[in-house]
């Protein structure tokens, strides 16, 4: 990053938090700016329809920014000449920025930079008649953790903020010259290890789907994004369930890929640069469709990252996969904690209709869930968190709720002998999972996505559905099944726990406060089986996303 923020820093930290506010709403045109008698009653829990009746965009723009288009069906309409980049970018800039006034989803704004780029692809474009490439004109929005020149890449980090990057990271360049449009980067939690979205440089973003619940964590600025359509694809990091979690919040795709598929060298770290817990971060899209996530995972193996990113694994994604198949699919119902009632019937459903389309289904019993879990946090805070200690310091701004109810903060920094203690016993998962991926002889799992839906803002503090599959570097997708129904899911009056921890989480379960949150699926796969489990995937969602 560019200078110094020497002067910034002898501010307070209140201070710093007004002025990044005033620069980020100067970001956003005066005339996409809803005036305070337009904004829906605070009572209000699904936040998307009210872009259609706020008259900032045109029926037009409604149009391409609807769920009539995904980003495959954009790039196609614009490379058929049926809308030009400019009006794509426009129309989502506008939904962007009526979006965030609504739900607080974006950070470093990029609209009037988007717009100029996009007239120089359209000039190309009349001038050539080529594409820049598969993306072109395509707006993108990406995860507050990666720099682009010009922009602070704060983190959540009020010691951070006025110090803008001298470099963009080499995946959104990537993009870009594919022909992607980014428009604007978008929110995570402070410390980037809480499945929440809040920090004092931005706030906390709220979920457009039901607002009273968590948009998740740590992308949960991009899950907040797709669900209101800002953007035509996004992307995010995954350690722990950063990409899925979000995804499940909000109703919408995710693919959280295995280590060494997508690049995610020159992004900007959240912690120590170089430090290696033994569960590996990576890079991985949020979407509409999986065709998306395809189309996304496509363009970067194309341009062959492994020759600018040493930890990306050549030619592992190129070897081909058969045209049709129909996987043997695992189940996991419950490992650890027992799922609230709406992702229980989510999980009977979709074995329902996959046994009715003829799929065999089979039982994959992992091992406990909750053991994996307390692998992951001592990993997680080797150093005690030690690089969040020293940025507050610096700032002297306050612990955010949520960071402080993970309770990441209380563990002790770990020796290197106890390190390498904790990585032996997670070298002895992986083993366990493969083990039982060769017994049950599945193709994929399906499992939950969390042990309930959105929750309120902060009590998402279990990510054991998730970080499972970091622990064992397997690739998962998420996608959208149904919605939480009172009339569906009951209370479950029966329920028996298995433990302490188990009754508190059955405990949060409210089904008014929880009507309409979405219920997702996590789709598995083996190790650095990506190929194969996008197309799995999407078969699978044909099947359980049919009308019928």
């Amino acid at each position: 990053m560019s200078g110094n923020n020497e002067s910034a820093t002898r501010k307070s930290w209140q201070e710093l938090q007004a002025a990044k506010k005033v620069e980020q709403d100067s970001r956003i045109p005066k005339e996409w700016k809803l005036k305070e008698a337009d904004f829906p009653p605070e009572d209000t829990v699904d936040l998307r329809p009210f872009v259609n009746s706020c008259d900032i965009l045109s029926p037009a723009e409604l149009a391409i920014t609807s769920d009539q288009y995904d980003a495959t069906a954009l790039a196609a309409a614009i490379a058929e000449g049926k809308f030009t980049a400019v009006e794509v970018v426009t129309a989502f800039c506008k939904r962007a920025a009526v979006g965030h006034q609504l739900c607080n989803m974006l950070t470093e704004i990029m609209f009037a930079d988007a717009i100029e780029r996009a007239k120089d692809l359209d000039s190309v474009f009349k001038s050539t008649g080529k594409l820049a490439g598969p993306l072109h004109g395509v707006p993108m929005t990406f995860k507050e953790c990666f720099h682009f020149k010009g922009y602070d890449s704060t983190n959540g980090y009020m010691s951070r903020v006025f110090r803008p990057a001298d470099r963009t990271s080499p995946l959104p360049e990537l993009l870009q010259a594919a022909g992607a449009v980014i428009i604007s980067k978008t929110n995570v939690p402070q410390t980037m290890l809480v499945a929440e979205s809040h920090n004092n440089v931005f706030g906390r973003t709220k979920n457009p789907v039901n607002s009273r619940l968590t948009c998740g964590g740590s992308s949960g600025g991009e899950g907040a994004s797709q669900a209101f359509r800002c953007s035509a694809l996004g992307v995010g990091t995954d350690v722990g369930g950063s990409v899925r979690i979000p995804a499940a919040c909000n109703g919408v795709y995710s693919y959280k890929p295995s280590f060494g598929i997508i690049p995610m060298i020159g992004y900007s770290y959240s912690g120590w640069a170089g430090s290696n817990t033994g569960i590996p971060a990576v890079t991985g899209p949020l979407g509409h469709s999986i065709r998306d996530l395809s189309l996304f995972t496509r363009v970067v193996r194309d341009a062959k990252p492994w020759n600018f990113d040493p930890a990306v694994i050549p030619n592992i994604m190129e070897l081909g996969v058969p045209d049709v198949r129909k996987p043997v699919v695992g189940v996991i119902y419950a490992s650890g904690l027992t799922p609230h009632p709406p992702v229980r019937r989510g999980l009977r459903e979709a074995v329902a209709k996959l046994k009715a389309a003829g799929f065999e289904v089979r039982d994959f019993n992992p091992p406990d869930f909750l053991e994996i879990r307390d692998i992951s946090e001592q990993l997680f805070t080797l150093d005690g968190l030690s690089y969040p200690r020293q940025e507050f310091a610096k700032s002297g701004e306050p612990v955010v709720p949520s960071v402080q109810k993970i309770g990441f903060l209380d563990l002790p920094r770990k020796t290197q002998e106890e390190a390498w203690q904790w990585n032996t016993k997670k070298l002895g998962i992986q083993k366990q999972i493969l083990d039982e991926w060769q017994r049950v002889g599945c193709d994929v799992v399906l499992a939950p996505a969390g042990p309930h839906t959105a929750v309120l803002p902060g009590d998402w503090t279990s990510d054991i559905y998730t970080v499972a599959w970091n622990v064992a570097d397997y690739p998962a997708i998420i996608v959208p099944f149904t919605h939480a129904d009172p009339n569906l899911d009951p209370v479950d009056a029966n329920f028996k726990p298995m433990h302490v921890a188990d009754q508190k989480n059955q405990d949060m379960y409210d089904p008014e406060l929880m009507k309409g949150a979405p219920v997702a699926l996590q789709i598995v796969g083996p190790r650095l089986g990506d190929q194969q489990l996008l197309k799995d995937a999407e078969l699978l969602d044909s099947v359980l996303n049919s009308a019928a």
